[in-house]
């Protein structure tokens, strides 16, 4: 069985690849090519000698997933459909954006978190990603876009908790440090408090957006289960204590649902809720979905503008999420896995723009 290669910080790729070579130097060269070049095979490292490629081949691999489908959006937006090793297939969004890409990421195939506004909780647990499979959909998303590394953003808003799934998530950051700067890479989460405490204590740190949806304990229990375990009071006492380098700040996701959580009384408590943190929110109006997500509703635009006015009003840097990619079921809260009988679902979340003003 061979060695994957991909999902490896180059020092590890260094030290599984020096028993095999005869000169130092061939190991940077390798490491090269995989992070920062993005090999697909050994073939294309023709600065290494054929024989040596031959033998790196018998013992290694660059595995990634493999892709089954890819759907395109009216509005540029591409959705993924991926199977990785063992069968398990996931989804992964690109979004265009100016010069720039989006790449959103999955960590799990599943979700147990269980948030009643996102399809992907109606697909159970799943199982973790491994770093090969996490790494792997940027690799093949930046190949096939024929992206450089310094015009992507990543976003681990895709299948799964990422913090559910830090052994194979540190890894996988590690990699994508290689090319990608931790200030354009952001792994929200549902507020899993060990794994922020987990996230706090990383030396290289990615940007943090957590899913907040409501500013009361009672509310979140109701459409975020896995709050009654890590509750909200808790939550804000590890964020206030999260280190934060200057200039940065914590990104609050807030799903807009019609007549639950979108009044302006609302967003008066949420901005009581987040003073003294250096915040910002990210409003996502709901997107609907009658199948999976049955009573509930998307607000209308007054609606939203209004809730976002209140807290820019405050002082607070607030954006829309405008979702991209609907048309193909790629906006946020519709990913989806597929079984081989059909489709189940799922979603990820998208890049913001600010609320109209009026």
């Amino acid at each position: 069985m061979t060695i994957p290669l991909t999902g490896r910080p180059a020092a590890e790729i260094v030290r599984l690849v020096a028993p095999h070579v005869d000169r130092p130097y061939r190991t940077r060269q390798v490491a090269l090519w995989v992070l920062q070049r993005n090999a697909a095979s050994f073939d294309e490292m023709t600065d290494l000698p054929r024989d040596l490629r031959a033998r790196l081949a018998e013992r290694f691999d660059l595995a990634e997933p493999r892709v089954v489908e890819v759907q395109t959006s009216t509005d540029g937006s591409r959705k993924y459909l991926l199977e990785l090793g063992d069968g398990t297939t996931i989804e992964s969004v690109a979004m265009p954006g100016g010069r720039k890409l989006t790449l959103c990421l999955s960590t799990q195939s599943g979700c147990a978190v269980g948030c009643t506004f996102c399809v992907t909780g109606t697909l159970g647990a799943g199982r973790n990603l491994l770093p090969w499979e996490i790494a792997g959909q940027y690799r093949l998303m930046v190949r096939h876009l024929d992206t450089p590394p310094e015009r992507v953003n990543i976003v681990f808003m895709g299948m799964g908790e990422p913090l559910l799934n830090v052994d194979n998530l540190g890894p996988a950051l590690e990699t994508l440090f290689e090319t990608v700067s931790p200030k354009r890479i952001t792994v929200s989460t549902s507020g899993i408090l060990p794994g922020i405490r987990w996230l706090a204590g990383l030396p290289r740190r990615p940007k943090l957006a957590v899913s907040l949806n409501a500013p009361d304990q009672e509310r979140r229990e109701r459409i975020m289960p896995i709050t009654r375990r890590y509750p909200l009071a808790e939550l804000m006492e590890a964020l206030r204590a999260f280190p934060l380098e200057r200039g940065r700040r914590i990104t609050f996701e807030y799903v807009l649902i019609g007549g639950f959580n979108d009044r302006v009384e609302d967003a008066a408590a949420t901005v009581r809720l987040l003073r003294g943190l250096p915040a910002k929110v990210n409003v996502i109006p709901l997107n609907e979905d009658p199948v999976h997500l049955p009573g509930l509703r998307r607000p209308d635009e007054d609606t939203v503008d209004r809730f976002a006015e209140r807290i820019r009003r405050a002082g607070l840097v607030v954006t829309v999420r405008r979702s991209k990619g609907s048309d193909v079921a790629a906006a946020c809260g519709q990913l989806k896995r597929r079984d081989q009988a059909g489709s189940n679902a799922r979603d990820h979340c998208l890049p913001a723009r600010s609320p109209s003003r009026r």
